[in-house]
């Protein structure tokens, strides 16, 4: 029996009904992408696959793919499916080094990072990244009407804008720019039919760190509606949904204390408004970036690499929420900043 005891890992899948969530699972497992993938989907009959059957241990099916892919059907306890996976992968009995799931259209993502940061599944799993289907033709109606429309967009860290070739110019620039309003973070891919280049989807978390580093669209002094110089924030806010993101900026060094109590406080207050969020994270006497990201009531802050040569050590952070209370983050996080 195989050890494998390093974290493997876990991208999720979302998007609204009839975004295009199957078609591109359907490229997953039959494009010759190179990917060993293990795929939790709710119905193999909504994708309509072919396979061989491997596994079918009480009543979970697993079907593997030419490609060398695992395709899972899962209807209940996410827990004992992922940990049946690895379980079969030790074994000997399959082979995968990433774990996709797809969601159901109406799903909420948030309650199934909460499952991955379970005492069980922390340990084996670790979350490359929320990608959301969006269908382009749809998707203004539908954030109209479903807050779970608004929500997926929200937590994503890559969106797929699908179906780019039923709408014209105009309204692809329109749509464009409302999810962009609504999640300024996450990367935007164009796509017809979700043929998009698959390799980038599994390094979610180092790209989306990346884009981070590079920092954000300066906003003139005029604009910033803080009383302190030291905090440049850039706040995307569209016309109709509540959600919107937030980015800040600080050059000035971070008192880690102050900003772990003053979010913990936050977060219990704002739970379930705060969508997502995510920074890289200059503190005090650190000579390491420290990492921070969380989604809901869930966050993490972990050392990374030291600062090169060169490089100014600054803070840069995104909040993703409903309603953000917007001033009071922003005096929060002045308040952290180390005198």
């Amino acid at each position: 029996m195989k050890n494998i005891e390093k974290a493997i890992d876990f991208t999720i899948i979302t998007g609204f009904l009839g975004a295009g969530k199957s078609t591109l699972l359907q490229h997953l497992l039959t494009d010759q992408h190179g990917k060993e993938l293990a795929i939790i989907v709710n119905e193999f009959g909504e994708i309509g696959i072919d396979g061989a059957l491997i596994l079918d241990e009480a009543g979970d099916r697993m079907l593997e793919m030419n490609n060398g892919c695992v395709c899972c059907e899962v209807r209940d306890d996410l827990v004992v499916a992922i940990t049946k996976l690895l379980d079969n992968r030790n074994k000997g009995l399959i082979n995968f080094k990433h774990i996709v799931m797809e969601t159901t259209g109406i799903a909420r993502p948030g309650p199934i990072v909460e499952t991955l940061h379970s005492p069980k599944l922390k340990p084996l799993v670790n979350l490359n990244g929320i990608i959301t289907v969006v269908d382009a033709y749809y998707i203004a109606s539908q954030l109209d009407e479903f807050s779970e429309a608004q929500e997926q967009i929200g937590v994503a860290d890559y969106i797929i804008l699908n179906k780019i070739d039923l709408i014209d110019a105009e309204k692809l620039q329109q749509i464009q720019q409302r999810v962009t309003s609504m999640n300024a973070h996450a990367q935007l891919q164009l796509a017809s039919e979700c043929q998009i280049d698959i390799p980038p989807l599994f390094d979610i978390v180092n790209n989306s760190m990346s884009r981070l580093n590079a920092g954000f669209t300066s906003v003139p002094t005029s604009q910033q509606t803080t009383n302190s110089p030291a905090i440049n924030t850039h706040q995307h806010k569209p016309h109709l949904d509540n959600i919107s993101s937030l980015s800040i900026e600080i050059k000035e060094p971070i008192h880690k204390e102050l900003l772990l109590d003053w979010f913990s406080f936050f977060i219990m207050r704002y739970e379930e408004r705060l969508l997502r969020f995510k920074g890289i994270i200059n503190f005090k006497d650190h000579d390491r970036r420290t990492i921070f990201q969380g989604i809901h009531s869930l966050f993490e802050a972990k050392l990374d690499r030291k600062w090169l040569d060169g490089e100014q050590p600054i803070t840069r952070i995104v909040f993703i929420g409903r309603d953000l209370p917007e001033d009071e983050i922003r005096q929060g996080i002045n308040d952290c900043i180390s005198k």
